[in-house]
């Protein structure tokens, strides 16, 4: 049996309800659904290790991708947005940052070669009070 991506999706919406029809019909993915109304849905989802993480942006409730990003670093999540037809791709990464000089080397390698914001956070972190 070939390995097929695990995408949880979350909330009630007609749009999740449609996006677990379409998915669900590709062999590629093994679709699960979570629906606003499970308590803890950060720890459910922890458990299921999923390989992708869909949510509609106008889910009540939708703080809990904050958590996630902080918690789950790794997993793509996709939040839809139905009223202008986008997805939005958030991914995180977590780098320790003991110094300044960690900081700023993390912001030079997500800014790929924008040297205005260092200087920025450079004047900000040693300015003279």
């Amino acid at each position: 049996m070939e390995n097929r991506r695990i995408v949880v999706l979350v909330g009630d919406s007609l749009l999740m309800d449609t996006v677990e029809a379409s998915l669900g019909e590709n062999q590629e993915f093994g679709v699960m659904r979570i629906y606003t109304t499970v308590t803890n849905i950060a720890d459910r989802l922890k458990s299921l290790y999923p390989d992708a993480i869909i949510f509609d942006w106008d889910t009540p409730h939708s703080e809990f991708v904050l958590s996630l990003l902080k918690n789950q670093p790794g997993i793509p999540l996709l939040g839809l947005d139905v009223t202008c037809s986008k997805a939005t791709a958030l991914f995180s990464e977590q780098h320790l940052t003991l110094t300044i000089n960690d900081l700023a080397r993390v912001v030079k390698t997500h800014t790929s070669g924008k040297t205005r914001a260092i200087e920025h956070i450079n004047d900000i972190m040693f300015e003279k009070h």
